[in-house]
């Protein structure tokens, strides 16, 4: 048949030489074998051998061992539908492996019996292998994406942390705590709960510095700004106020919850010793305390000055004390 057409038909002969493509007919026997019909010059040059060495030879004579199965496979399948295949495989010598889109299409005699299958195919190894060069480079640009965005996270946490945070103690600095003090105070009159502020200042901390320097001090501070973790909760607000004095205020806290709360915190400064250089450092607070009620009011800077106010009071009551203002 293909003979006929290429003795016939120029064009189709020219079209058979030169089409870049593998095409092949394969004559369907009908006890089910597969014949070579004819290949084409590309497809001579892939498989080594020419037209007329394969050309009346069963498809088992031809095709390696390892491909066969899956190639008779698609031809049956090809044959039981009587309608179009497209499929892609891969093969080719060990370690250099080719990818092949195949397009089969069946031939029916009058009766309607599969005679032919056309088969054309495509070498589209380059376009796999551009595909996976794309998609391991989307994948590493997906990783560096991801770097650089945990990087500038981490630095925006960064940022974050030194414009909330005090540097030394790491307690929020004084502009943080008065930012959110002001957002749970406006909650508290909302809401009317209790709301309550213990402010503490360390006794005679000039003393430390003077006698064994500022960074003991400063080792002071953050121990003892440590210990608020042991005594406050989460959900309580705690800010280095300024030089050794903190603020803390405690949502949801009535006046007798929070001098219990400022007691604990007292003793735990005083028992707390702070190691520094073979030596140990011992050191006292004084708290004042306040709290929002409906008769006393006030903005957070009144109840700020209240819990100063109360501050002081302890502090020239004799010190490691803790007096509620009025």
């Amino acid at each position: 048949m293909v003979n006929v057409l290429r003795s016939r038909f120029p064009v189709f002969e020219s079209l058979w030489q030169r089409f870049p493509d593998n095409i092949f007919i394969i004559r369907c026997e009908q006890d089910g074998g597969f014949v070579i019909e004819a290949i084409n010059p590309a497809l001579e040059r892939v498989i080594g051998m020419p037209s007329a060495q394969t050309a009346g030879r069963p498809l088992e004579e031809v095709l390696p061992p390892i491909y066969l199965d899956s190639v008779l496979a698609r031809y049956r399948e090809c044959v039981a539908r009587r309608a179009p295949l497209t499929y892609e495989e891969v093969g080719g010598a060990e370690g250099e492996p080719r990818h092949w889109l195949t397009l089969m299409v069946p031939a029916t005699e009058a009766g309607g019996r599969v005679e032919y299958i056309l088969g054309i195919s495509r070498d589209i190894t380059a376009i796999r292998h551009a595909e996976e060069l794309l998609r391991r480079s989307n994948e590493e640009l997906e990783l560096r994406v991801a770097e650089r965005t945990a990087a500038l996270e981490a630095a925006n946490a960064r940022l974050l942390e030194l414009a909330t945070r005090d540097g030394l103690t790491g307690l929020f600095n004084r502009r943080h705590f008065f930012e959110l003090a002001e957002r749970e105070l406006a909650r508290a009159r909302r809401s009317g709960l209790p709301l309550s502020i213990v402010m503490l200042d360390l006794d005679h901390f000039k003393q430390i510095n003077d006698s064994r320097g500022h960074a003991a001090g400063d080792q002071v501070l953050r121990e003892v700004a440590a210990l608020f973790g042991l005594v406050l909760r989460e959900t309580d607000i705690v800010g280095r106020y300024g030089g050794e004095e903190f603020a803390a205020l405690l949502p949801d806290t009535t006046r007798e919850e929070a001098l219990h709360i400022a007691e604990r915190l007292r003793a735990v400064v005083a028992q707390h010793q702070v190691e520094w250089r073979g030596e140990v450092i011992r050191c006292s607070a004084s708290l004042g305390i306040t709290h929002l009620d409906s008769v006393a009011g006030g903005t957070l800077d009144t109840l700020l000055e209240r819990a100063d106010t109360a501050l002081m009071s302890a502090k020239s009551g004799g010190r490691n004390r803790l007096v509620v203002s009025a």
